[in-house]
Order: structure tokens, then sequence, then C-alpha cells
């Protein structure tokens, strides 16, 4: 139904932006947690949402370098 490089455009579009905003939206939300004064690092559940978010980054950011690397940039 569709050509080889309309798939791929498809694919890398919806994968790589998905990430991308992913790591967007991690990045942000952990900035808020790091500038909210109230918090503590100590606290089990402010620990756990930072632990979510880095690993969040580090999964958008595996999603974007595969798109790379399936589209020869890498």
């Amino acid at each position: 139904i569709l050509p080889e490089g309309a798939f791929r455009a498809v694919l890398s579009v919806l994968t790589g932006g998905l990430a991308g905003a992913w790591v967007i939206h991690d990045i942000l939300f952990l900035a808020r947690v790091a500038r909210h004064r109230g918090t503590r690092r100590r606290d089990p559940l402010v620990a756990d949402q930072v632990f979510g978010y880095v690993m969040g980054i580090v999964i958008g950011a595996v999603g974007v370098v595969g798109t790379l690397r399936f589209n020869g940039v890498f």
C-alpha cells in the first residue's frame, strides 16, 4: 500500500517524534521537581519520581538514537 520510502518516513516521524516529545516532557518535569524547594530529595516518593523521569529520558534518548540510526544518520 505504501512505498518503502514513505513507510520509513512515517515510521521515523512517529517513533522519533514520540520519543523526542517524551524526552522533552521528562526533562521539564524533572526540572520542576528539582526547582520545587518544598520537596526533600530523601523522600521516597520524590526519589521515585526522579528515577522515573531519568529512566524516561534514557528510554526516549534510545528511541531518538535508534530512529537516527535506522535512517542512516549514525
